[in-house]
């Protein structure tokens, strides 16, 4: 039987947005990877009824419930008076950990708070756990079915007793046999539409449990499984990640948690290949992205952000007369970028871009999103029509990462591709 979970960020500060929850997101993985199946993230104000309600409703339907938050030595930490209240036992003083708590101050010279004895309480019948980043306790408590495991709402305390002692004690408490593992592919080049129809049948397969998850224009296809042990899971798992493979073809860059820039970078190492830039639209994304990667200093020579038509005839040498007649978002000043780049850095593979990222600047002919993206590799340039959609910031970000492709593309291919993005446009 799989087991259900949800997590409840208690606070103020969380529910009027003065604070962003990242707890819920970091341990909703986690308690996948125990088996868990996580109904919903819920945050909750310091009213201990509002609380006590969300907390036995939540008990009711047979969740295990992790809280964040609330049970610091103030009067307005309440969430351990409100589980309690849930779980229809009386709240009770931990002499041990009070005791450990006052030891913790003395060794230090401070003396112990008025009050902080709060911090030590728990609900009868709980497990206690150690909180060896911070002064709150925190405790565990089984309920049929379910629970409620109690953790500050400090990620840094958060995630050290987590891994210190409240997983291990999780573990313990529902006798958890087997957990989740998962694997994915990442994937550039086609619309979510697109893909969906290509792996609907892996997707849909019984073995495991198939998703798209969408970070923009790269996509994420992942399955996961519930199995006792990695070697157990990867039977299923290795499966379904070669057949998409199989499937996809080029249009997967990476397996595993790596960005495109990471792949494309790690690529282009392995082949040898410099790199230069040159860069009018996207304002340097396209270096700043492969700098964001450990080791591009073994591949990007440079990048030229040439903004205005002075700055591409003067660094990258493109005519005038080609910019007068052709204007500088066309094939012939994409081209004239890329060829003059190559030509000052002495690079392998340069690429260039210019467009109109908006919001103004369009036209009928040259709508905001038309963006020139050229490549130059050895004695060849190739130019490519792309319609980008979206605001300026995305325009400048999918162009960059379209930039990125072309040149994963290149290396791996050892010659420039005929297709390098979805966004792509018959000329």
């Amino acid at each position: 039987m799989q087991r259900r979970a949800c997590i409840i960020a208690v606070g103020n500060e969380v529910v009027h947005g003065f604070i962003v929850d990242t707890n819920s997101a970091w341990l909703a993985k986690e308690l996948g990877e125990l088996g868990f199946d996580v109904a919903y993230h819920l945050s909750v104000n310091d009213r201990e009824p509002e609380l006590t309600r969300r907390l036995k409703s939540a008990l009711d339907e047979g969740l295990f419930v992790v809280t964040t938050g609330g049970i610091g030595p103030t009067v307005d930490d309440r969430t351990r008076h409100a589980v309690a209240r849930a779980l229809g036992v009386e709240l009770q003083l931990d002499h041990d950990a009070l005791a450990k708590l006052q030891e913790r101050y003395a060794a230090t010279g401070r003396k112990f708070p008025e009050g902080s004895e709060r911090q030590t309480m728990r609900p009868a019948g709980s497990t206690h756990i150690h909180n060896a980043f911070g002064t709150a306790s925190c405790f565990v408590a089984r309920q049929d079915q379910g629970g409620v495991a109690v953790l500050p709402g400090i990620p840094r305390e958060l995630e050290g007793i987590w891994g210190e002692e409240m997983r291990r004690a999780i573990i313990e408490e529902f006798g958890l046999h087997e957990r989740w593992f998962s694997r994915e592919v990442r994937v550039f080049g086609l619309p979510e539409s697109d893909l969906n129809n290509r792996v609907q049948a892996l997707l849909e397969s019984e073995a495991a449990e198939g998703a798209i998850l969408v970070d923009d224009a790269v996509m994420r296809l992942r399955w996961r499984v519930l199995a006792e042990s990695r070697t157990q899971a990867d039977e299923v798992l290795g499966r379904l990640i070669d057949a998409a493979k199989d499937v996809l073809g080029d249009l997967v860059f990476a397996e595993g948690d790596v960005s495109l820039e990471e792949a494309t970078v790690q690529l282009l190492a392995e082949k040898g290949l410099t790199v230069a830039c040159a860069e009018s639209c996207t304002g340097g994304m396209i270096a700043h992205l492969m700098t964001n990667v450990s080791g591009s200093s073994e591949t990007l020579i440079e990048s030229a952000v040439t903004y205005s038509n002075d700055a591409k005839t003067r660094r990258l040498g493109v005519k005038p007369e080609t910019l007068d007649k052709h204007g500088a978002v066309s094939r012939e000043t994409a081209e004239e970028m890329a060829r003059g780049i190559k030509h000052e850095s002495g690079a392998d593979l340069c690429v260039a871009v210019t467009g109109i990222a908006g919001p103004g600047g369009g036209s009928d002919d040259k709508p905001v999103g038309t963006v020139w993206l050229a490549c130059a590799y050895r004695d060849d340039v190739k130019s490519w029509l792309l319609r980008v959609p979206g605001d300026r910031e995305l325009v400048k970000w999918r162009t960059a990462r379209a930039a990125l492709n072309t040149l994963r593309l290149t290396a791996l291919y050892g010659k420039l591709p005929e297709t390098i993005s979805h966004w792509m446009t018959p000329p």
